[in-house]
């Protein structure tokens, strides 16, 4: 498992990056020095890390402020290993940008324990991602993402719909399955026009100005199906 890993080490302590960096290779990863944050942006387009270790107190820069602006989560597995151990520190890192925190002094064997929990996530966060056309439906999460990566908000109505949509696609849904998918609240709270209300706010939710949007199309006599932008502008 550990030989098909790489693992981005950025420590800017020359002792603590080769201590780091040789137990990991000791146990079979394949590691990629950074020293700071020069060094981390120089090696991400190359490196293909599977996790990278980040500390936040580095000579160039904050750490926590690069994986946000990097989108480093977004990479790679992202766990903060840093000296920094105040509960707020912790909370905003793991909230805004990472995996998983470890202070300092760490445990090499807790730490390998860490990266292999956190690859085992995010391999099951792949899996169960629904990608259409450049977009990622996450039915665990229950969140959509844009083709550029960022979090489209839905309701919890519109994401059933949606989700549905596209577990059937490209079949079409009719009004009374989809009435069935949201009715899971208040059944005399929703009807048929629900329905269409909510097909309705995805659609404008959905439609990206510079194209690439999904479309939910109206399937006369069937109900509705998603489609993607090359089949056509759905009925409004």
């Amino acid at each position: 498992m550990n030989k098909s890993a790489t693992i981005l080490v950025v420590e800017d302590a020359p002792e603590m990056l080769e201590l780091i960096a040789g137990a990991l290779e000791d146990q079979g990863f394949a590691v990629v020095r950074a020293r700071n944050l020069a060094d981390l942006r120089r090696c991400l387009p190359w490196a293909k890390a599977d996790v990278i270790l980040l500390d936040i107190n580095l000579p160039d820069g904050d750490g926590l402020t690069a994986a946000v602006e990097l989108r480093l989560r977004d990479k790679a597995g992202l766990i903060f290993v840093t000296a920094r151990d105040a509960e707020e520190d912790r909370v905003l890192a793991l909230e805004k940008a990472g995996d998983d925190y470890l202070t300092k002094p760490v445990s090499v064997r807790e730490l390998i324990a860490r990266i292999n929990n956190v690859r085992r996530l995010r391999d099951a966060k792949a899996v169960a991602l629904v990608e259409i056309d450049g977009w990622n439906l996450d039915p665990i999460r229950r969140e959509l993402f844009r083709p550029d990566g960022s979090l489209l908000p839905l309701t919890t109505g519109e994401f059933n719909i949606l989700a549905a949509l596209a577990a059937a696609r490209p079949q079409p849904l009719d009004r009374d399955f989809l009435l069935d998918v949201i009715s899971n609240r208040d059944p005399r709270s929703v009807t048929a026009h629900t329905v269409d209300t909510l097909i309705g706010r995805l659609r404008r939710k959905l439609d990206l100005p510079q194209g690439g949007g999904l479309i939910i199309t109206t399937i006369r006599g069937a109900g509705y199906a998603l489609s993607d932008a090359v089949e056509g502008r759905a009925e409004k």
